[in-house]
């Protein structure tokens, strides 16, 4: 009989160690590090055209077939989208405006959206 009490508490006391093992708390910072994203000195020859050319912005609302009668491709068409607030309306998802991408519930990557918003909240020149 003493020796299944030993057993017990053995038992017992391994899985309250298993216990305080498996229940720690996590360091958020180490489990989704911040990723470095510079939004100063944006540049609209640089950066910005950048973004509308990787999330195929420029693809489908270009001079020669302007999806939407949108077009991007050139620093006066991207000024105009920007100053009526349907640039940053449709790629943060805002409720009123047409979402961007077309078709896809996910907006472009945060970097993107911080480093437009930077861009124009600079004053959106064409440098």
């Amino acid at each position: 009989m003493e020796h299944q009490i030993i057993k017990c508490k053995t038992l017992f006391v391994g899985l309250i160690c298993l216990l305080f093992v498996g229940c720690y708390y996590d360091v958020e910072q180490e489990l989704y590090p911040t990723v470095n994203c510079n939004t100063t000195s944006m540049s609209y020859a640089t950066d910005v055209v950048t973004i509308l050319t990787n999330n195929s912005c420029i693809s489908c609302h270009n001079n020669t077939n302007p999806q939407g009668s949108i077009k991007l491709d050139t620093y006066a068409d991207v000024k105009i989208n920007v100053d009526n607030g349907r640039l940053l309306g449709s790629v943060n998802h805002d409720v009123g405006f047409k979402q961007m991408p077309q078709g896809s519930t996910t907006k472009i990557n945060q970097c993107s959206l911080d480093q437009l918003q930077a861009w124009i909240a600079d004053g959106a020149l064409n440098n």
